[in-house]
C-alpha cells in the first residue's frame, strides 16, 4: 500500500486535517505521496509530525516559528521516553522542507553551534566513521553524551583535565533512575564510549571509560557504587569484633571497601 492509499483510508490523517495544523497536515501529506512513500514510512512520518506540533505548541510556541533547532530539542526530549528510529530526523527534515516550499514557516536560520555541540558533532563522526556504529546508535549517543558533556564539563575543552573517576561515577549515580534500566545502561554506554573517544584522540590522559558502572536492574540500584575510605573505616569500626558475626561482618566490608561491590 503506497501513501496515497494510505491517506485515504488513515484515521489519523483525518483528523490531523480537521485539527489545528490542518494546513500543515495537508502540505506534508502532499509531499509524502510525491516522494511515493510506503505506508508504514507515511504512518510513521505522520504521527512524528502530530507528536512535534503537540510538543512545539505545547511549550508555547507558534506552529509557524518551527526550525531545525525546535527538531533536535524535539529529538532529544523524544529520546528519553521512546527508542529513537533511525528515519526520524530525515522524515522531520523533509517535514521542514515542505512547510518552507509553500511559505508556511520561515527559511532555514543559520545555526551557532556551541563549544559543546561542536565537541559532540566530531564524537559523532568518530563513531560513524571509525566505529562504524549504526546511524540510530550514532545519535543515541550524541545526545546522551551532550547531556553528560553539559553537567559535568561547563568549560569544554579546558575542562577535561579535571576528570577524575569520582566525577564520571557521580554522574552516573545521580542520572541511574531518571528513567528505565535500558535507558539507563544506554547512559551508560554513551558516557563510556564518549570517554574512550576522549582518550583515544588523547584528549584526557586517563582511561576512564572503565570507571562507568554498570545499571543494576536490582531494588537497591540506586545505592552509591562505592564508599569514601573514611566512610568504610566508619562502617568497620561499628562491627562488634567480639563476636563470630562480628568478625564475619568485618571480612566482608573489608572485602567490599577494596574490591567494590
Amino acid at each position: 500500500m503506497n501513501a496515497d492509499d494510505y491517506l485515504k483510508r488513515s484515521a489519523l490523517y483525518r483528523k490531523l486535517i480537521h485539527g489545528p495544523y490542518q494546513e500543515f497536515a495537508r502540505v506534508y501529506a502532499a509531499k509524502l505521496s510525491k516522494e511515493g512513500l510506503g505506508q508504514h514510512s507515511t504512518w510513521r512520518s505522520l504521527s512524528l509530525f502530530r507528536d512535534l506540533m503537540d510538543w512545539h505548541v505545547g511549550n508555547g510556541c507558534d506552529r509557524r516559528d518551527l526550525g531545525e533547532v525546535d527538531v533536535e530539542r524535539f529529538l532529544e526530549h523524544r529520546l528519553r521516553h521512546w527508542r529513537p528510529d533511525p528515519g526520524d530526523r530525515s522524515a522531520l527534515r523533509r517535514l521542514l522542507s515542505s512547510l518552507r516550499e509553500e511559505g508556511l514557516i520561515s527559511a532555514a536560520r543559520p545555526i551557532e553551534r556551541t563549544e559543546h555541540e561542536q565537541i559532540i558533532d566530531i564524537f559523532a563522526v568518530y563513531l560513524s566513521n571509525e566505529r562504524g556504529l549504526a546511524a540510530s546508535t550514532v545519535g543515541s549517543h550524541k545526545l546522551l553524551a551532550y547531556r553528560f558533556l553539559q553537567e559535568v564539563c561547563p568549560a569544554g575543552t579546558d575542562g577535561f583535565s579535571a576528570f577524575t573517576p569520582e566525577i564520571v561515577i557521580g554522574y552516573i549515580e545521580r542520572h541511574a533512575l531518571d528513567g528505565s534500566a535500558d535507558s539507563g545502561k544506554a547512559m551508560c554506554g554513551a558516557v563510556r564510549a564518549f570517554l574512550r573517544y576522549l582518550h583515544v584522540k588523547g584528549l584526557i590522559a586517563t582511561a576512564l571509560a572503565d570507571c562507568v558502572p554498570s545499571i543494576r536492574r536490582w531494588r537497591l540500584a540506586g545505592l552509591p557504587t562505592f564508599l569514601p575510605p573514611e566512610k568504610v573505616q566508619k562502617v568497620l569500626d561499628a562491627c562488634d569484633r567480639t563476636t563470630a558475626m562480628g568478625h564475619l561482618e568485618k571480612l566482608t566490608q573489608v572485602h567490599h571497601g577494596r574490591f567494590g561491590g
